[in-house]
């Protein structure tokens, strides 16, 4: 067992850096953590902003309350009556020109009663839709698959295009066909390998089966309130501004070399987490002689890049009684996604305005992107006006772009992650890598991905 207390940089001040952070500090005590931030200020994709109002969220909007991560963190942060949820409104979803409302029933846009999807669906394309309880279903428990291809060879096309992608394009900014089912939706994936005789009956099983309750939650204030705790709860060192250009193995630990603010320097290290997005994490890696084959692996995750602009709007216009809009994939309007935020949250109902967030951006389709922040908030109020019916009044506005940040999680995601880690250990002993692109999307899946990795530093110092 190693005496001396370890040093520990985290490259990558985002949720996933900090949370491993926050874990090394509790399973070394006394350990001396340094996080590298690259940009002014930790929190990655939970980026809270100021408007005259109160605070808006131009990042991740919310969490998934029935994964056990991110409410067990709250907890042990003291946060928990912070916590808020949204009220009873559901999304609709824009195809044929018109918004309707989301089906009830459904499993992440796969249906569980076909005869809910008559405003959706034609009838026509309902009668191959119910043929899918029938249909003979081959699966070997285990596998993987794309989730759109199996949706749409048993479901047909239409429900991935006005169902499925809408649901998803949000969160992933990729098409289902390009999506694995096992990391996408596990317990569809689970119910299959427990033998469901189709995607119909998983689909029921599991949302009949669903805990009663709010699915989602945030926290009173906004995400920076969890950045600000993960953060002091960690003791570490966070430097901002920080730019890890190198990592390099010297001895039994590691040298790091650093463009900041202030200058160039070297932080050294016993244990170190990787917590920046693949694209820059697969060549640092690969430059200090982590990687062989897991590079490829690493390489071949595609991301895409979106932008969100965040509107205050005088209540005078007349949005929709609905949560948001989801956007079905032939439909011709440049966002992918809108969130009516007042509506969502009632906690946020109090402001003078109605809150909304437009998002922009897909895999392969980022062109809009190429606008700029003037241009982006004009679709934005475009496309709103053009659902309340007239052009809204606004009080406020912010535009946030995000590169590189959302990952294409696909078939086979988890085995290639596993391979990538076991050759880091191999070759770099006492290096992780964590974040969204390895752990899958959302706060819960990358809290727990960063801790489990903390922990096995942990483990590996103490042995």
């Amino acid at each position: 067992m190693t005496e001396a207390s370890p040093r520990v940089v985290v490259v990558g001040g985002g949720l996933s850096g900090l949370t491993a952070a926050y874990q090394l500090s509790l399973d070394l005590p006394g350990a001396h953590v340094t996080v590298l931030e690259a940009s002014a200020a930790p929190g990655g994709a939970l980026h809270t902003v100021d408007f005259p109002s109160g605070p808006m969220e131009l990042g991740a909007e919310a969490f998934i309350g029935r994964r056990p991560e991110a409410s067990q963190l709250v907890a042990e942060l003291g946060l928990t009556d912070s916590l808020r949820h949204p009220g009873t409104l559901g999304p609709a979803i824009l195809t044929g020109g018109g918004a309707v409302p989301m089906p009830r029933g459904t499993l992440m846009g796969l249906p569980s009663d076909v005869d809910a999807l008559s405003e959706v669906l034609g009838p026509a394309e309902r009668a191959v839709a119910a043929r899918e309880a029938d249909l003979p279903l081959e699966w070997e428990p285990g596998s993987d698959v794309s989730l759109g291809a199996l949706v749409a060879e048993r479901f047909g096309h239409a429900v991935v295009a006005r169902l499925v992608d809408p649901m998803l394009g949000g969160v992933y900014a990729a098409p289902s066909s390009r999506l694995g089912l096992r990391q996408v939706v596990p317990g569809l994936a689970e119910a299959l390998d427990r033998g469901a005789p189709s995607l119909t009956a998983a689909a029921r099983e599991l949302t009949g089966n669903r805990t009663p309750g709010p699915v989602f939650a945030t926290l009173d204030g906004g995400y920076r309130v969890l950045v600000d705790a993960i953060a002091a709860a960690s003791g570490a060192l966070i430097r901002t501004g920080a730019r890890c250009t190198s990592l390099r193995r010297e001895g039994d630990g590691y040298t790091l070399a650093v463009v900041g603010d202030r200058g160039s320097w070297v932080e050294s290290a016993d244990l170190v987490v990787v917590a920046i997005p693949v694209p820059h994490a697969a060549p640092l890696l690969t430059a200090a002689g982590g990687l062989d084959a897991g590079e490829q692996a690493l390489s071949g995750i595609r991301t895409a890049s979106s932008a969100v602009v965040a509107l205050e709007v005088d209540r005078s216009a007349d949005l929709p009684e609905r949560s948001g809009i989801l956007v079905a994939t032939d439909e011709p309007v440049p966002f992918k996604a809108m969130t009516f935020t007042s509506h969502k949250w009632p906690h946020l109902d109090t402001r003078p305005g109605h809150l909304v967030r437009v998002s922009f951006g897909r895999l392969d389709d980022d062109e809009v992107l190429a606008s700029d922040d003037a241009s982006l908030t004009r679709m934005a109020e475009s496309a709103l006006g053009g659902l309340c019916g007239s052009a809204p009044t606004i009080l406020h506005s912010r535009v946030r772009r995000w590169t590189d940040a959302l990952a294409e999680i696909g078939p086979g995601h988890d085995a290639r992650i596993a391979g990538v880690r076991a050759e880091l250990a191999e070759r770099l002993p006492g290096v992780e890598l964590v974040g969204g692109a390895t752990a899958g999307v959302g706060v819960p899946a990358c809290i727990g991905s960063a801790r489990a990795a903390a922990r096995r530093l942990a483990a590996k110092w103490q042995d």
